[in-house]
């Protein structure tokens, strides 16, 4: 019981003078050390797949999204402009009379 007393006294101790906090962080960042460490060893493997799956999907995202760019693009552009060109030439071309047999 003497030591509980002795525990409770110190406890109070650094209550009152707001040690408490800084040494309980302290003890516990000391305790975590192992179960992180092992923590780390376990999700890096996890990690650099997802690192990799996530440079894939960049690349394939960017292009996709290239080819919406592109495709926008004749859509806007192109389209009209070849129809333009395939209604002049249906006006101007040349009709060639047909021989007849």
């Amino acid at each position: 019981m003497e030591l509980l007393g002795w525990l409770l006294v110190i406890l109070a101790v650094l209550l009152l003078t707001g040690w408490l906090g800084p040494l309980l962080g302290v003890v516990l960042a000391i305790a975590a050390l192992p179960a992180l460490a092992v923590l780390g060893v376990v999700l890096f493997p996890l990690l650099l797949v997802l690192l990799v799956l996530g440079l894939v999907l960049w690349v394939v995202g960017s292009a996709l999204g290239v080819a919406a760019g592109v495709l926008g693009f004749l859509l806007q552009w192109g389209l009209p402009l070849l129809l333009l060109v395939a209604g002049i030439w249906l006006l101007t071309r040349m009709r060639r009379p047909r021989l007849q047999a």
